[in-house]
């Protein structure tokens, strides 16, 4: 892990990659995590279970029906435009879940949104990392690539839990909304002179 950190810190576009997916997987586990919660505040028990199963489904579809269109858009507009988007489609799902009340089909589009931005930072992100870096440390930093977007997804399904007991929803959409900003300036930070990056 040393020898694979030692090797990100000196990529401007390893640390990017790695950071669009930890950023990602933080954001959507820790909305993704809460809905179901959500949904028990506005519905009967009994419809409860169909309707978690519905909006967790439409939001599995965002995450990996669309996946091959986001790598053919990444090889096409190039990695940090996708990521961008990917960030743009956080926030956009952000502000849909946050606003949406109890109207359950809006929640259903924001989860939708969540999933389609998820999958834009981790394919971007991860095509990033894996070809800016040597192929004989490739494995190492994927492996840390790896313990990262896990410890961040883990720190925010306990967070969420949290902030959802004693804020509420739509304050939890803020938060993640807020968490996901940063990577917007990150994506849009040149890239020095002779870096390696997906252009170079």
């Amino acid at each position: 892990m040393r020898a694979a950190w030692s090797v990100v810190r000196g990529q401007p576009a390893a640390r990017l990659g790695i950071a669009a997916v930890a950023v990602g997987h933080l954001v959507m586990v820790a909305v993704m995590a809460m809905t179901p919660v959500r949904l028990g505040e506005s519905h009967a028990d009994a419809d409860v279970l169909r309707l978690v199963g519905i909006v967790l489904s439409l939001h599995i579809a965002g995450m990996y029906a669309f996946s091959p269109v986001v790598g053919w858009l990444t090889d096409r507009l190039g990695r940090r435009a996708v990521i961008l988007g990917g960030v743009g489609l956080l926030l956009a799902a952000c502000a849909v879940a946050g606003t949406a009340g109890h109207h359950t089909p809006r929640l259903s589009v924001g989860l939708v949104l969540l999933g389609l931005g998820w999958s834009g930072t981790m394919v971007a992100g991860s095509t990033l990392l894996s070809e800016s870096v040597a192929a004989e440390v490739r494995p190492s930093v994927q492996g840390l690539s790896d313990l990262i977007m896990g410890l961040a997804g883990a720190g925010a399904a306990v967070v969420s839990g949290f902030v959802m007991q004693f804020a509420g929803y739509p304050v939890l959409t803020l938060l993640a909304a807020v968490a996901a900003a940063p990577l917007v300036a990150l994506a849009l930070r040149p890239v020095p002179t002779g870096a390696p990056d997906e252009e170079g």
